[in-house]
């Protein structure tokens, strides 16, 4: 049997999920990432976390502190742990804009869920 990938926007919908969970594993890593994925099922989702609340959304609600470009399913493989983000940036899987530290915190934010 074939395992179906989720939908990307049903992912960003979990990672909303998982951001109102537990607000207090986002400490220090406050700031807009903006992904801008392409290929089937892309788009343009943010991830909003300021010290109030923590979210992720379709569009673009606010200006991005770092934007990550990537293919959706390979940001798929991401958040489900199967892409290591310093493996994908290096073999130009991933690319980066903006504000780098708070990109390399990105895979802290994702490891504290677990999908």
């Amino acid at each position: 049997m074939e395992f179906v990938k989720p939908k990307t926007e049903d992912v960003f919908q979990m990672i909303d999920a998982a951001l109102h969970y537990d607000p207090a594993a986002l400490k220090g890593k406050e700031g807009v990432y903006q992904f801008n994925l392409t290929g089937d099922d892309g788009g343009t989702f943010q991830m909003i976390i300021d010290p109030r609340e923590a979210r992720a959304i379709k569009g673009e609600e606010k200006t991005p502190s770092v934007v990550l470009t990537m293919k959706a399913d390979d940001f798929k493989d991401l958040v489900a742990g199967s892409l290591n983000p310093t493996a994908a940036f290096m073999s130009g899987k991933l690319k980066i804009k903006g504000n780098m530290g708070l990109a390399l915190k990105l895979q802290t934010v994702l490891n504290s869920f677990s999908f």
